[in-house]
C-alpha cells in the first residue's frame, strides 16, 4: 500500500505523530536541588501521561491511513483533538501545582501545538471531502444530461 503524502492533512498528522512520539523521551519538568543535582520528571514516569500520549499518537497514525475516507478521517481527528485538549488541561493542572518547585520545558506545550496542527488538518480534509462531493455531483449531473 502506497501512502499519498501530497495530501497536506497527512503531512500535518505525521508532524503531530512525531511530536507526540518525542514526548516519550522528553522531560516534562526539572529542578536543581540544594545539593546541585538536577532532578527531572519525564512524561513516561506518570502513567496517565504515557497512556494519553500513546493513544493520541495511535489516533494520529490511524487518521493518516484513513486518507480516502474523509469523513471517518475527520471524526478520528476530532476525537484526537478532544483527547489532546484533556491532556493539555491535565498538564496545565500539573504546571500550576508544581510551578513553585519545578521549571517546565517546551515539550509540555506539544499537545497544544498538535491541536493547532489538527485544526489545520481538519480544514484541508474538509476541503478534500467537499471536492469529492462536488465531483460526484457534477458527474451525476453530466450523466443525467447525456440521457
Amino acid at each position: 500500500m502506497i501512502l499519498t503524502w501530497p495530501r497536506m492533512q497527512n503531512v500535518l498528522l505525521a508532524i503531530c505523530a512525531f511530536l507526540l512520539l518525542s514526548l516519550l523521551w522528553s522531560e516534562m519538568c526539572f529542578t536543581i536541588g540544594s545539593d546541585g543535582v538536577r532532578y527531572s520528571i519525564k512524561f513516561t514516569e506518570h502513567l496517565q501521561f504515557l497512556i494519553l500520549t500513546v493513544i493520541s499518537m495511535a489516533l494520529c497514525i490511524a487518521a493518516i491511513f484513513y486518507r480516502k475516507q474523509y469523513i471517518l478521517q475527520l471524526r478520528v481527528i476530532i476525537i484526537d483533538m478532544f483527547i489532546l485538549l484533556g491532556y493539555q488541561i491535565w498538564l496545565a493542572v500539573a504546571f500550576f501545582s508544581l510551578k513553585s518547585a519545578y521549571t517546565f520545558k517546551v515539550a509540555t506545550l506539544f499537545p497544544l501545538v498538535c491541536i493547532v496542527l489538527m485544526v489545520l488538518a481538519i480544514r484541508y480534509c474538509w476541503r478534500d471531502a467537499a471536492d469529492v462531493i462536488a465531483r460526484d455531483f457534477h458527474r451525476k449531473a453530466a450523466k443525467k444530461l447525456k440521457k
